[in-house]
Parts: C-alpha cells; sequence; structure tokens
C-alpha cells in the first residue's frame, strides 16, 4: 500500500477504508519512523517504536493461543503501554476492551463475567514481559472482525457493550480532515481510553502522523492543570466537553498553541468564538464516534451539530419510521461503514437500535442504526440536535423536549448550566423538575413567571433546585441518573411553594 501524507489521505478516502487501521498505522510508521508517536508524563514513543514494540506483543499474545475475535482486556491506565497494547492486539487478530480504575470494581467485575477475558494487559503483565523492539511486522486484523468492545457509560446499572468493527474505525477515522488532523499537530488526548472519543483521538492522530499527549488523569478534572497541559506540551487539537470548554475559553488564547478545540458529548451553548476553530462534534459509541460536525463562528444560545460525514446518510423520521418533512423534528437514523455490528450479547436490543435499510440499497448502506436522537434539517442543511428521545415525557396529557425547556431557561442569563427531568408521583404523574447551576441566588418564582411568558405553561417546571454543580460521570456527561426527586414530589403545592 502506498504511503500518503494527510493532505492525500484526504483524497484516497476510498483506499483508506479499504484497510484495517493497523495498516494504516504501519505506513504512517515508515513515513514518520523518528518522529514522536505517543507520550504520557513518564514515556514517549517514536512511530517505529510503537510499531515495533506492537509486533512484539502481538507475537506474544499469538503464542498464548489469543484467537480471531477474542477479547483481550486492557487496564494499564492512561500510558503509552495501553496504546501499544491495543495495536498489539489489534495485530493478533483479537479485540479489547479498556477497564478504567476510575470506574466502581463492581463494574469492572461485571465487563469481566459478561466478556469472559481470560488475558487482561495491567501494568504489571507489562513490567513482567520485557518487551523488545520486533521489526518484522505482523498483522491478523481483517476489516470485517470484531475490534473492540465499548462500553456506554451508565455506573449505576449495567452499561451495553458496542462491537465496533475494524472496518467502523477506518470508516470513522476517514474523515479526520474534516478536523484538521495533519502531521504537525500535536493532540491531547483527553477522553478516556473506556470512552469511543478516544479512538477517534488515538486513531486520527496515529494515521496522520501527529504526536499524540495523553494528559494524565489528574489533570482531567482541573481547568487550571489542563491549560498548564496544554501550555507545556504546546497542544493544537484538543477535546474538551461543553462546560470545561466554557471555563476554558476565559484563558488567554495568545498564550495557546491550539488552533482546534472539540466540544461534544452534550449539548454546547454559549461559546465565544476564538481565534482557534471551535467544532461542535455530534458522535455516538453506535457510529464509532464522530457522525457530524460544525463550525462554531459565532456566540448563539445553543449550535447546530453540523452536516454528516461524507460516507453516513441520514434520515429524519416520525414515530412510524417514515421520512418527515424537511424542518420538521423527528429522530435521526444513520446508515453507512461507521454503523457497528451492535450490543454484546443483547441481541433483542441489537434488533431494535439496528434495521435493514428500507429507505436504501446501496452497497455499505444496508443497516441503519436508531440514534434516539430528536433532530430537524435547517434551511442551510445543517443538522439542529432537539433532545433525546428518551428525555420526552407526557405532562398534563402534552409531550414535553427536556431540551426545549432547557433551552428556555437558559436565556436567563444568571442560570449557567441546567438539566430538566420528570419524575413520576405516587399518582402515576410525571412532574418535571429543573435542576440548575449559578454564581448566585435566583428568584424561582420570577424565573418561572419570565418562562411562562415564552413557553407553554405546562412546560414550566413544578420545581427548580440549585446545585453547585451537575452530577457527571467519568466521561464528564451529565449523569441524569444521579438526580434526585425532592421529598416533597407527592405533594404538589408544597413543592412549587419550596421550590
Amino acid at each position: 500500500m502506498a504511503i500518503l501524507r494527510s493532505e492525500e489521505l484526504k483524497n484516497n478516502r476510498d483506499e483508506f477504508i479499504q484497510n484495517t487501521f493497523c495498516k494504516i498505522f504501519h505506513r504512517t510508521a515508515l513515513r514518520y519512523p523518528d518522529k514522536t508517536a505517543v507520550s504520557d508524563e513518564n514515556c514517549s514513543l517514536t512511530y517505529r517504536e510503537l510499531d515495533e514494540y506492537s509486533n512484539f506483543l502481538a507475537k506474544h499474545l499469538v503464542s498464548l493461543g489469543v484467537r480471531r475475535e477474542e477479547i483481550v482486556a486492557i487496564q494499564s491506565g492512561r500510558h503509552v503501554k495501553t496504546v501499544i497494547g491495543i495495536l498489539a492486539v489489534w495485530k493478533a487478530g483479537a479485540a479489547y476492551v479498556f477497564l478504567d480504575d476510575c470506574y466502581p470494581e463492581s463494574r469492572n467485575h461485571k465487563i469481566q463475567e459478561e466478556c469472559g477475558y481470560r488475558i487482561i494487559l495491567t501494568d504489571e503483565y507489562f513490567s513482567n514481559l520485557h518487551m523488545e523492539p520486533d521489526n518484522e511486522y505482523t498483522d491478523l486484523s481483517r476489516r470485517e472482525d470484531l475490534a473492540i468492545l465499548v462500553y456506554t457509560s451508565g455506573s449505576t446499572s449495567m452499561p451495553k457493550g458496542v462491537m465496533i468493527e475494524h472496518r467502523n474505525i477506518t470508516g470513522s477515522v476517514s474523515n479526520f480532515y474534516r478536523l484538521g488532523f495533519n502531521e504537525s499537530d500535536v493532540v491531547c488526548l483527553f477522553a478516556s481510553f473506556s470512552f469511543v472519543a478516544s479512538v477517534y483521538d488515538t486513531c486520527s492522530s496515529l494515521a496522520s502522523g501527529a504526536t499524540m499527549e495523553i494528559i494524565p488523569e489528574y489533570r482531567r478534572k482541573n481547568i487550571d492543570l489542563i491549560v498548564r497541559f496544554y501550555q507545556e506540551k504546546h497542544i493544537t487539537i484538543t477535546f474538551l466537553p461543553p462546560h470545561m470548554a466554557m471555563k476554558f475559553m476565559k484563558y488567554d488564547e495568545s498564550r495557546l498553541n491550539l488552533r482546534a478545540l472539540l466540544v461534544g458529548s452534550e449539548p454546547v451553548r454559549n461559546l465565544e468564538p476564538k481565534s482557534y476553530r471551535i467544532i461542535n462534534v455530534y458522535a455516538a459509541s453506535e457510529t464509532c464516534s464522530l457522525a457530524a460536525a460544525y463550525d462554531i463562528n459565532s456566540h448563539e444560545k445553543c449550535y447546530p451539530i453540523g452536516t454528516l460525514n461524507p460516507n453516513l446518510k441520514g434520515y429524519i423520521v416520525d414515530e412510524d419510521g417514515k421520512p418527515v418533512k424537511p424542518g420538521t423534528e423527528g429522530e435521526l437514523w444513520l446508515a453507512g461503514p461507521q454503523i457497528t455490528r451492535g450490543y454484546f450479547k443483547r441481541p433483542e436490543r441489537t434488533r431494535e437500535q439496528f434495521i435493514d435499510n428500507p429507505f436504501d440499497h446501496e452497497e455499505g448502506f444496508g443497516r441503519i442504526f436508531k440514534t434516539r436522537d430528536i433532530v430537524r434539517q435547517l434551511e442551510d442543511g445543517n443538522l439542529q440536535y432537539i433532545t433525546r428521545k428518551d428525555n420526552m415525557y407526557k405532562i398534563r396529557g402534552f409531550r414535553v423536549e427536556s431540551g426545549a425547556v432547557e433551552s428556555a431557561v437558559l436565556k436567563c442569563s444568571e442560570i449557567k448550566e441546567v438539566v430538566v427531568t420528570a419524575f413520576m408521583d405516587s399518582g402515576g404523574c410525571n412532574i418535571l423538575c429543573g435542576y440548575f447551576v449559578s454564581d448566585r441566588e435566583i428568584d424561582v418564582k420570577l424565573l418561572k413567571e419570565r418562562l411562562k411568558s415564552v413557553i407553554p405553561y405546562y412546560m414550566v417546571p413544578t420545581c427548580f433546585i440549585r446545585l453547585a454543580q451537575l452530577p457527571r460521570n467519568i466521561n464528564n456527561k451529565i449523569d441524569r441518573s444521579a438526580l434526585k426527586p425532592p421529598k416533597e414530589l407527592n405533594d404538589h403545592k408544597l413543592l412549587q411553594k419550596l421550590y
């Protein structure tokens, strides 16, 4: 296979998609053998070293009898050795599941029970292995084979394992030019290795010849330490969740080398344009990360999620699965090479969410993923995210979208963040509750009166509860399951009076 620069890759997407990532990476290693590929706090490897160490480990795994599509666990933290492990597992023809130490031990134990893996690559495993560089390239990966199990970010209940194939990875990463990755970049790996965003960032960086810097765990939650890391490492591309991005953008941009800030994982609002690109990215585990992107060039209350990747087709449908008229809200369905295999050991859920494409029989677009996201297409072709189908409630007989209520609440400039959800009272009625973050006390009665002037009465939450911060999971997404109903839920008059 020819060795291509990132600009050439942009014009050779078909060739890119027809290979596995291992071949793409090996090609990059041949082009930039002595360039730093990946670094953590204590170690860095060139492209040649990363390729050769992963060859050694891949052969070791094969010698242990690792079979095609066998699941190998990786639990070596935010370190270079994790990237070696990922590439080695793929080269051995197997698939990996990453176990994050930041999650409860019970969660990782449940994943172990479900996967039944027999090999786990830990810090101790790597230390005892005494790896050596091996320049004999090995690769047993195949496009249609399982590459990763990414477990969705639930923490209180058992999450679902999304089965990602090699062709999904190259299908997704073939769009990296949309975000401007190239060989001169220094990319920060911010996401957890257990999160699908890490797959996109890692593979896009290693495919384009960039250097990837893994930010340590202790720095990921502190914006001052994040900014210092970006300055020290001369980061040019990074991903941040919206609440972190808003804090980050208050810092002096002249002291940064940043040229692209990717923001996503939940709705993006109220960002000020900067000298660097700000890109609202829409992604899902079931599409192997990035599915759509939008460049933010103005200050708005909310932003579109943009246009779909060129290798994806989208359909906006009503509750009966029929296409809606342009500009009408509906559920987004996606088809294309990024659509993953389904959910591990959950055939019924897979059949619910992944269906044969009733609209198109073109090769590569035969399966649809039903995203459960409600969107509408704007006149300029961009998609506007409305809400999750799961976050739509019947209130007094009316359908209420939590996202629409949240947008109305955020028009109050004193409120920085808000989540609106519903709890069922003892009589079986949904009670709408709003949880918000603000710098100072808010007159809730006045807020409700304001809302009644812009949205229907039934959309105004019965109660508002101020929090110091919204609860978030390990991937920095808002954890709605951690929001608890007020104890006065069944006394509606008292509830309205108190909150």
